[in-house]
């Protein structure tokens, strides 16, 4: 098998290279022990999905949605007091999310078929969660969530597809050790539950940090667009910021 070396003009080193980074931003994602927003250091977590299999990102991306639906619905409400937060179940948190428009009508759906998949894998100890199902709650969002979804999928299948094309044609390509376990454990379902819980993340973050940056008495966009930036940095240890920002 040909050894690429480090000469910077290698071109097949620098691709196969520049592939495995592409997925950096998808694979340093959050979990969460209790769905607390007092208690979250959400930069501090951040990295811990990157090697979990579809089973971990099931249960630590349940975590994370928990306590972002929480986040987007008290933005959303004027007496947060009226609610008993901490007996306050999952459903619940969704529901208000729903009820106050943090989250939409099609993502709701979603998210609540995702809920069932998780309570459905805490019962069952043989569990194992299919491809097919993980297409259909995918399906119940709306057409730009679902392209969104499936380019992050796409994004990181791309490069298992382009590492095995390098292993075909007898080239080695160096990969950071660090997403060595990552790369272990990815699959079509994995890759697909993963950007489906990153892109519900994403969604109510935006949705809350804005009524914060309003709430704040942030006025103009320049003033609204930093405020936002700087909850989506602090719900996603970093991982997205508001798009208009850049």
């Amino acid at each position: 098998m040909a050894n690429e070396t480090l000469d910077p003009c290698c071109d097949a080193r620098r691709r196969g290279l520049a592939l495995v980074r592409t997925v950096a931003p998808y694979v340093r994602y959050v979990g969460i022990n209790r769905a607390d927003l007092n208690n979250v250091h959400f930069a501090d977590l951040v990295d811990a999905l990157q090697d979990a299999d579809d089973m971990g990102v099931l249960l630590r991306g349940h975590l994370w949605i928990e306590a972002l639906l929480e986040y987007a619905a008290r933005s959303k409400l004027e007496r947060l007091d009226a609610i008993d937060w901490t007996n306050a179940r999952f459903e619940h948190k969704l529901a208000l999310a729903e009820a106050t428009g943090a989250a939409n009508v099609p993502l709701a759906r979603a998210v609540r078929s995702f809920n069932r998949l998780r309570n459905k894998s805490a019962h069952e100890m043989l569990f194992s969660i299919e491809l097919d199902q993980v297409k259909t709650l995918v399906g119940l969002t709306n057409e730009t969530t679902r392209n969104a979804i499936q380019r992050i999928a796409d994004e990181q299948l791309e490069v298992v597809r382009q590492l095995e094309q390098y292993e075909a044609d007898g080239v080695e390509v160096e990969i950071d050790p660090e997403v060595l376990p990552y790369l272990r454990v990815l699959t079509p379902t994995r890759a697909l539950l993963f950007a489906f819980v990153v892109c519900a993340v994403r969604s109510l973050a935006i949705s809350g940090a804005l009524g914060i940056a309003i709430e704040a008495g942030a006025k103009d966009p320049k003033s609204i667009t930093k405020k936002i930036d700087e909850e989506m940095d602090r719900l996603t240890g970093g991982l997205f910021r508001f798009p208009s920002g850049r």
